[in-house]
C-alpha cells in the first residue's frame, strides 16, 4: 500500500481519514475497505489515562461516516 499524507487545515484527525476511507470506496464499489488502527497500550492502568484517544476519534469518525471495517490493533507495552 502506498503512503498516502492527508493535509487538513484545522489539524483535525477523524474528518479528514473518514472522507479518504469514503473516497476510496466510492472509487471500488464492489471492495471491502478496511482500517487498521495501531494502538499502543501501555502496562499500568494510570499511564493509559494519559495516552491520548486518537485511536477511538479515528474509529469513530471512520465507523459513523463510512461502512468500513475497522480493526484496532493494540500492542502492550512492557
Amino acid at each position: 500500500m502506498p503512503l498516502v499524507r492527508l493535509d487538513c487545515e484545522r489539524r483535525s484527525l477523524g474528518r479528514p481519514i473518514a472522507a479518504y476511507v469514503r473516497d476510496v470506496g466510492a472509487a471500488e464499489p464492489g471492495a471491502r475497505v478496511t482500517v487498521l488502527i495501531p494502538e499502543t497500550e501501555p502496562e499500568r492502568l494510570w499511564q493509559r489515562l494519559l495516552q491520548n484517544q486518537r485511536g477511538a476519534v479515528v474509529a469513530y469518525a471512520v465507523r459513523r461516516e463510512t461502512n468500513a471495517v475497522i480493526c484496532r490493533l493494540r500492542f502492550r507495552l512492557p
